[in-house]
């Protein structure tokens, strides 16, 4: 909890801040060993903290409070200055703020118990990584922040932002681990949730890409022969299907073959060489849609690519559903 100190001469003994050390500033705050002067009437009433902290009835008589802030590492130099700048232009941040801007804003406000400026500025970063299942950010650069956003999340309790964060950080190098500061790094328990959310990730994805699923028949080819001969491979009602002469001929199974090899030859082709099962090794909500937006060729007949196409919208949505078990407190 912030604490008031008490000096003889604290003007003397300033570091000042170059640019906010207001001429009629009448509060000092210590953050970081850097000194700002502001009001203290604005302070108190956009901050219940700083309000709670200040004596009652003084403050207008002259005289300088020297407070400095112990926040438990949450509060930097750096955060308040950036609030301070909000404050002194809003203008600037009505159209968009910078992902790092807004966090810094995020740790500011809550540490200081700014309490309607958090909440809207919460509502803007949700808005960046929202938690419901939905097309990837167009941004190809919001994965970078990942790490931050998922720290931010823990340090200030916005439970609802750390499941687009772990997902996203599971696919970055290190888990994107050397883009934090010391104050940011992660426990052990959330550690181990990573790396257990990037197995998973991993292998639902080989099981999808890796090749086309063998127990998928096209619809159109019900009762023909699986390519391993052993009669039918369409998993459903297939007991009371027969063929129309009582038998299937060499010629057709000879034909299902090669059907069988052109597919896998395509999806080789589509997946493989396309760099497609590589690239979304550790992000298999993109890679699904990356699947679903290919152009298959006509080994695939209409009715497959729709079937695919809904098959993998429903994978997503198991996906995305999986990672909450990994994100429940234990």
């Amino acid at each position: 909890m912030a604490k008031p100190a008490q000096a003889e001469n604290p003007v003397e003994q300033l570091r000042k801040h170059e640019r906010f050390w207001l001429p009629d500033g009448n509060i000092v705050i210590q953050l970081d060993d850097i000194r700002f002067r502001v009001h203290r009437s604005w302070l108190a009433q956009h901050s219940k903290r700083i309000a709670a902290l200040l004596p009652s009835g003084g403050g207008d008589d002259g005289r300088f409070e020297q407070i400095a802030l112990d926040f438990s590492g949450m509060l930097k130099a750096t955060d308040f200055e950036t609030l301070l700048m909000f404050y002194e232009n809003p203008g600037d941040y009505r159209h968009a703020i910078e992902p790092l801007t807004l966090m810094s804003l995020i740790r500011a406000a809550t540490s200081l118990y700014f309490d309607s400026d958090r909440v809207w500025l919460v509502k803007e970063l949700e808005v960046l990584w929202r938690s419901s299942l939905e097309e990837p950010a167009a941004n190809p650069e919001s994965p970078l922040y990942a790490p931050k956003v998922a720290a931010l999340a823990r340090m200030c309790s916005i439970d609802v932002l750390l499941k687009p964060a772990f997902y996203e950080m599971a696919g970055l190098p290190g888990f994107g681990l050397d883009r934090l500061e010391e104050s940011e790094k992660f426990g052990c328990a959330d550690m181990m949730r990573l790396i257990q959310i990037r197995e998973c990730l991993s292998d639902m994805w080989v099981q999808v890409a890796a090749r086309e699923d063998p127990a998928f028949v096209c619809p159109n080819l019900q009762g023909a022969p699986s390519d391993d001969g052993e009669g039918t491979s369409t998993p459903f009602e297939q007991v009371d299907k027969k063929p129309v002469l009582g038998f299937i001929t060499s010629a057709s199974v000879a034909s299902t073959r090669l059907f069988v090899t052109s597919r896998r030859e395509a999806w080789a082709r589509l997946v493989h060489d396309s760099g497609v099962f590589i690239r979304y090794r550790y992000d298999p909500l993109r890679g699904l849609a990356a699947l679903i937006n290919i152009e298959w060729t006509n080994d695939w007949c209409r009715d497959c690519k729709e079937k695919r196409k809904l098959d993998w919208h429903t994978m997503q949505r198991i996906i995305w559903e999986k990672i909450d078990e990994y994100l429940r407190e234990d």
